[in-house]
């Protein structure tokens, strides 16, 4: 399943355009508290940003049948 990972601040939503192929939810959430590690690297401008994990079905995969929402995951 492809997940997408956008950025919440304050400023606003910075949109993951391309997104991830990943094995199932639990990978995506590993995936998305990475990417909190490394904005929280990035000093004060990061400090409040979350990352939002949404997950996109591709259409015809069996995978569908088990999809979930994903919300919030990490935050920095």
């Amino acid at each position: 399943m492809r997940y997408f990972f956008h950025i919440v601040d304050k400023y606003g939503l910075s949109p993951d355009g391309i997104g991830c192929e990943l094995a199932d939810q639990n990978a995506a959430i590993l995936h998305a508290k990475r990417i909190a590690a490394e904005l929280a690297k990035a000093g004060e401008f990061f400090r409040f940003s979350v990352v939002f994990v949404a997950p996109i079905a591709v259409p015809g995969a069996s995978s569908n049948r088990h999809q979930s929402a994903a919300g919030p995951v990490a935050t920095t």
